[in-house]
């Protein structure tokens, strides 16, 4: 006796029932990927687009997606996720889709999760705005301003300490280590005591901090935690007000120097098939796409693509195209066939 078969709409039902909301989070992330990739080929208005994007991205992180956690939950989500394999299909998908489509559409079309879509990212482009309206980036820090930013940092870390010991806000908790750690880095950096390119670095700590740590079942939490989850975490909270803050002295600082996400999007980039490069012949070091990068990932013309967050504003900005999207794929597999041709023409 032939087994009888379930509708073809059954396929597609049923795995969501357990999870509701799922399908609702995939479609509306999908949406906005498709969003910024058909957007991304306009030349009129983008970064004014780019915008508007990113306010929609936000609502829909806020009332729609759950299941991302904050900026560490979506690499714990993905491991946690990657261990159901096998034996709860659709709760692993609900864990596994969020990290897995960030990550495919990096590897075609560039990070532009970070510079289009992250909500983390666009609250600091929201006090970077302001920065860069009542305080000229270009010019070093002036002696006031230093000692208003060493007064800041003092008090923060006595606050931190003081809650501590009252037990109101447990010190413990991992989201202050990277506030701490994010403020004292700004200031360090804009007081000439460290490299802000060599600080970079320490994204691959915050990514291998947070792999160990959901190895290890310790738990921690992340800025903008509190957004998606009922939860009074009043750490993550605070950490989020900091990243604000310290976007007034530094432009985009949470993912110049700690976001994992950041770390790993910028691995990943480094094989993408698209990626924001330098034309020559075309760019006469004019320094404007020095200046238009929030981020401080174009030296003299020159893009670093483990820094580049694809948001398109060097392009944009650019008086000459000189900075220009090119096919990284495309230009690898032409210069592959070149020596394949002429081995064929002489034989």
């Amino acid at each position: 006796m032939q087994p009888e078969r379930l509708p073809l709409a059954k396929v597609f039902k049923v795995p969501f029932l357990s999870l509701d909301g799922t399908s609702v989070e995939m479609a509306s992330l999908l949406f906005l990927f498709l969003l910024v990739i058909g957007i991304s080929v306009i030349k009129r208005r983008r970064q004014f687009v780019r915008r508007l994007v990113q306010v929609a991205s936000f609502l829909v992180f806020y009332f729609i997606v759950y299941s991302c956690l904050g900026v560490f939950g979506m690499i714990r989500s993905g491991l946690y996720g990657m261990t159901l394999l096998g034996s709860a299909y659709s709760e692993s998908f609900y864990w596994l889709a969020l990290p897995v489509v960030v990550l495919a559409v990096t590897l075609l079309h560039g990070p532009v999760f970070c510079g289009w879509i992250c909500p983390t990212g666009f609250m600091q482009d929201i006090t970077g705005w302001i920065r860069k309206r009542f305080w000229n980036s270009s010019k070093p820090l002036s002696r006031g301003r230093l000692i208003g930013l060493t007064i800041f940092v003092a008090l923060f870390l006595g606050v931190v300490m003081w809650m501590g010991s009252l037990r109101q806000l447990l010190i413990e908790d991992s989201s202050m280590h990277w506030a701490a750690m994010l403020i004292l880095l700004c200031y360090f950096v804009l007081a000439g005591m460290l490299d802000d390119q060599a600080s970079r670095r320490l994204r691959m700590f915050s990514l291998v901090a947070i792999l160990v740590t959901a190895v290890s079942h310790v738990a921690v939490t992340s800025p903008l935690h509190f957004a998606f989850t009922s939860r009074d975490d009043k750490a993550s909270a605070v950490t989020t007000l900091v990243i604000l803050i310290s976007a007034l002295f530094v432009l985009r600082p949470w993912c110049r120097y700690l976001c994992p996400w950041g770390a790993l999007t910028g691995l990943l980039h480094r094989y993408s098939r698209l990626r924001i490069a330098k034309v020559h012949g075309q760019c006469n070091a004019c320094g404007t796409c020095n200046s238009s990068c929030d981020v401080g990932a174009i030296d003299h013309g020159e893009v670093k693509v483990n820094q580049c967050q694809f948001c398109y504003s060097c392009v944009d900005h650019c008086p000459n195209g000189g900075v220009q999207v090119v096919d990284a794929w495309a230009e690898k597999a032409s210069k592959a066939a070149v020596p394949a041709k002429k081995a064929e023409e002489s034989t």
